[in-house]
């Protein structure tokens, strides 16, 4: 996947955890342009719509040889808000390039769907909190489509996919088990040095919530604990913050993997937000991709799952700003806007690839 912007001052923002990454790229009136190639059926942006007192609420796109068309920012002339502003017509499974012009707007990443012949090797699978491969263990999680309120002159918006999963409560947890990939470090002298690969778990941290929750996190049976609150006297910039990386593995060696998540200790008003899942993919495709069926025990740290060998379908990737590197996942909504339906959303959860715009 490639990418450029042209025509215009376009602008990196520092957001110090709100964006994905971190970053996002702005630009203002008169607006400049936006070209993305990529590999699968379907891309979608996100990031922060136009101020609607002084900003174009339209922009032209064109696809592959098409003539460019209109386009309208979701809900224009009302306010700015964070979620998906566009999202082209399903394409033909293949190599597709995308001109977005005289556009005016933030762009924090992309969302690719995924084909049968999407590459993935190299790239970084996204899960939401929705997806059937994650299995929820307890009586105190609740399902959260509420707008996430970051505050402190930002832009307010919503969660990946329009969803978080929630919990404060003792012994809830969830499993997930995927087949994940090591990197081997080709600038060391010891190659079997393996750098660069992990999973990781993403949420969001409530700032204005008083209490503390322990999480303990095991992965192939070694329990990393942890603990979200905010301490006393803290300055609140932000009564929430997306993207919060509540656990990172680190390391791993190829092949199948079992992540445990429980609540040891829980107290006040804090709760555990979990948004979504990321890590690299052992299999090179879709068709290569293994179904875990068997169930699996949140709360017995370390237990061992045996995958079957089946797919369950496409999987999702990401990417961040200026030069976009693949990071595919397996269940990113393909829209983010309130105006889609919940199920045509959640269809659509299982065959996207999230490409992660990175930085200038």
């Amino acid at each position: 996947m490639t990418s450029s912007f042209s025509i215009g001052n376009w602008v990196t923002s520092l957001s110090g955890g709100a964006w994905l990454g971190s970053t996002a790229i702005t630009i203002g009136s008169p607006g400049g342009n936006i070209v993305v190639s990529f590999q699968g059926t379907s891309i979608s942006f996100a990031g922060n719509t136009p101020s609607s007192s002084n900003s174009p609420t339209w922009f032209l796109v064109g696809i592959d040889l098409n003539s460019p068309y209109n386009v309208s920012f979701p809900n224009p002339g009302i306010l700015q808000s964070y979620t998906q502003w566009y999202q082209t017509p399903t394409l033909p499974d293949g190599l597709h390039t995308v001109n977005l012009s005289s556009i005016v707007v933030n762009l924090d990443y992309a969302i690719i769907t995924a084909g049968a012949t999407t590459p993935l090797s190299g790239s970084t699978i996204v899960v939401d909190d929705e997806s059937p491969e994650i299995l929820y263990n307890g009586n105190g999680w609740k399902t959260s489509d509420s707008g996430i309120d970051i505050g402190g002159g930002w832009v307010n918006g919503l969660p990946l996919a329009n969803t978080t999963h929630r919990t404060s409560n003792m012994g809830d947890g969830f499993s997930f088990q995927f087949a994940g990939k090591s990197k081997l470090c080709s600038e060391s002298q010891n190659f079997n040095l393996v750098v660069g690969s992990n999973i990781s778990v993403y949420g969001v941290f409530e700032w204005t919530a008083t209490g503390s929750v322990g999480v303990d996190f095991t992965l192939d049976g070694v329990t990393t604990s942890s603990s979200l609150f905010v301490p006393v006297g803290s300055t609140i910039s932000h009564p929430e913050i997306p993207n919060y990386l509540h656990f990172s593995s680190g390391t791993l060696k190829t092949g199948n993997h079992t992540l445990i998540m429980s609540i040891t200790e829980s107290g006040g008003n804090q709760s555990f937000v979990l948004d979504y899942l990321t890590y690299e993919p052992s299999f090179s495709s879709l068709v290569e991709k293994p179904n875990f069926t068997s169930p699996a025990s949140p709360v017995a740290s370390g237990s061992e799952i045996s995958p079957s060998a089946s797919n369950t379908g496409s999987p999702v990737a990401m990417t961040h700003k200026r030069n976009i590197r693949a990071i595919l996942g397996g269940a990113i909504g393909g829209g983010f806007r309130r105006q889609i339906g919940s199920s045509a959303l959640k269809e659509s959860l299982s065959s996207q690839v999230l490409l992660f715009i990175n930085g200038l």
